[in-house]
């Protein structure tokens, strides 16, 4: 009998506690990160409340919600700052064409981001004194990086 395919190899003996066998093939390094201008808008935004969400943490806060769909629109970030509860806004842009990321929260987004956070209340029973709105606006940079200023209690 003629076969062109090789007879497969046992399986070698697996000895306990010994270290698993690396993988045959794979990616053998990890690639490289996306250039800024090569994202999509929703892939940046992303991006931006990650990093919003890791600069939270980083102070010490605790990130409570991410991406919270209520009835009447979303809350990038619902996190707890000591007994503060604290709505954060997120503004991710690449350029200052239309001005610094903060400027996109107009009053009437204030307005509304007021009403969610009613909204949020109401259903939810997170412990807290305070209550208060922030922004963090993220500009991201043609070389990969990113800037962030973070604006306490606008409304």
């Amino acid at each position: 009998m003629n076969s062109l395919a090789a007879a497969p190899e046992p399986p070698s003996p697996r000895i306990p506690g010994a270290a698993a066998e690396p993988p045959r093939a794979g990616p053998v390094a990890v690639p490289a990160p996306r250039r800024v201008r090569d994202m999509s808008t929703r892939e940046l935004g992303r991006a931006g409340e990650d990093l919003a969400a890791a600069h939270l943490e980083s102070c010490g806060w605790q990130v409570v919600e991410r991406n919270l769909r209520l009835r009447h629109g979303e809350l990038d970030i619902v996190a707890l700052a000591h007994t503060t509860l604290v709505f954060v806004e997120v503004k991710t842009r690449r350029s200052f064409v239309t001005g610094v990321p903060q400027a996109a929260v107009t009053p009437a987004k204030l307005r509304r981001l007021r009403r969610l956070a009613g909204e949020y209340l109401m259903e939810r029973s997170t412990p807290h004194r305070d209550v208060r709105i922030d922004v963090v606006g993220i500009h991201a940079l043609p070389d990969g990086t990113f800037s962030l200023e973070h604006l306490e209690g606008v409304s």
